[in-house]
Parts: C-alpha cells; sequence; structure tokens
C-alpha cells in the first residue's frame, strides 16, 4: 500500500476526492486515511490528521500516477486555444477534447 496525494490543505481535498473517484472508475483499489481526523486537531498532531489517498496494490501505483499526472495537466490553467489535429476545428484553452469530433488534445512531452 503507498500514499498517492496528501490533502494539505482544505482545498486540496474536494480535488482528492474526484482523483479518487478516477481511480475507481479505472478499477484501481484505493482509500482514503484520515478523512475524519480534523475533528482531533490539537488532540493528535497535526500531521497525522491530513486527508491521504493510498493505492492499496503496489502493482497499481504507477498507472495511478499516471492518472494522477494527466489530470493534473488537464486541470492546468489558463491554456491557449488550440487546433483540432483531426478536424482542425478550433478549441479554446479549457477544453482537452475537440467539441466537434471528440479528439481528444495531445498531451506535449514532458
Amino acid at each position: 500500500m503507498k500514499c498517492l496525494l496528501s490533502a494539505n490543505t482544505v482545498t486540496q481535498e474536494g480535488p482528492l476526492h474526484l482523483l479518487k473517484s478516477m481511480l475507481d472508475d479505472a478499477g484501481i483499489a484505493c482509500t482514503v486515511r484520515n478523512e475524519y481526523l480534523c475533528i482531533a486537531k490539537g488532540e493528535a498532531p497535526v500531521n497525522q490528521c491530513i486527508p491521504e489517498l493510498w493505492i492499496l496494490d503496489d502493482g497499481d501505483f504507477a498507472k495511478a500516477e499516471e492518472i494522477m499526472a494527466d489530470w493534473e495537466w488537464a486541470m492546468a490553467e489558463p491554456r491557449a486555444s488550440w487546433r483540432c489535429l483531426h478536424c482542425q476545428e478550433t478549441n479554446e484553452g479549457q477544453f482537452t477534447a475537440c467539441w466537434k469530433c471528440g479528439n481528444e488534445l495531445e498531451k506535449p512531452d514532458p
């Protein structure tokens, strides 16, 4: 079992659950630990009260990292408009798929 993501701030807790849902949909077994320990802050060490997303099977960890990286890339803002390589339609930067033909925007090589 490996930790994929720690929600170090309150604003990261929503994305943590969204990512968990995406991993569940991909068939990757995962769990959120420390989800309700925020009520113990002050009684328990702060670093033990941070919600964390854990991948249950170490063999799935690389795929989970890939899904998280793709999701983080798709959520990055702002992005310039782009032209679909399939149908040549111009799409606004916030979209990762062409509105006309559904072709996915290709992620640039790192």
